[in-house]
């Protein structure tokens, strides 16, 4: 197992101690094979701690600083992170900070998402429609964005509510990454990020990796679309 400690001096950190008790009791909601397993939750001495499922392997990150991936490999990946999500989105549950760094690709060939602190609970199938669901608020301070800039969908970014399709926008970006090498939305400073999300498209994956299947496009273009009206739903 792996044992994951909040370090005594953010024991006083309010903010860090609800994202570390919001990551246990998510994960602990949610039981599936691409999702990493929660064993126990306990407090040592004034030491909170969670211990997990040991993962040996690599990151998705790590991956891709060797470049695009196979298209085989691609698929594999992207499937089952696809797994993951929908099993989450199922319970209810939002991630909010997919990225390559929260993706574990383990030595026996599973995939399993990592890391949800940001996560959020919505009480219902996260792919209910809008009205049904409650505004959210960020973790912290109002109007303030959580999550990884580079993966946020463009409501993410502005500071409203997330719902399964905000999972779905950093979905299509990690795809677009596996099969470019390239991120979908980047630039030399946080405002361009922004800006790139929120007004610009990235380049047709054709045009950089012309060996790809065209439906493969259009699949990451429907998950990138800047209205989540317009993504898939699931």
């Amino acid at each position: 197992v792996a044992i994951k400690v909040l370090a005594p001096e953010f024991g006083e950190d309010t903010e860090r101690k609800q994202r570390f008790q919001r990551e246990a009791k998510t994960i602990s909601s949610l039981s599936h094979s691409n999702i990493c397993t929660l064993f126990d939750i306990g407090e040592q001495e004034g030491t909170d701690y969670l211990v997990m499922e040991y993962l040996e392997g690599e990151t998705l990150a790590d991956r891709l600083g060797k470049g695009a991936l196979a298209l085989d490999e691609l698929l594999r990946i992207g499937i089952q992170i696809g797994e993951a999500l929908g099993a989450a989105h199922k319970r209810g549950v939002v991630h909010r900070d997919l990225k390559p760094g929260n993706v574990m690709l383990t030595k026996s060939g599973a995939v399993k998402l990592v890391d949800f602190g940001l996560a959020k609970e919505l009480g219902a199938v996260a792919s209910a429609p809008r009205h049904a669901q409650t505004p959210d608020k960020p973790l912290t301070a109002e109007g303030a964005i959580v999550g990884t800039l580079a993966y946020m969908a463009p409501e993410q970014v502005e500071g409203k509510e997330a719902d399964a399709r905000t999972d779905i926008f950093a979905f299509g970006a990690i795809l677009y990454e596996m099969a470019t090498g390239r991120r979908a939305f980047d630039g030399e400073t946080r405002a361009r990020i922004v800006a790139a999300i929120l007004e610009h498209e990235p380049a047709a994956i054709s045009s950089i990796n012309r060996r790809l299947p065209r439906k493969l496009q259009e699949i990451v273009s429907r998950c990138l679309t800047k209205s989540s009206a317009e993504r898939f739903a699931s």
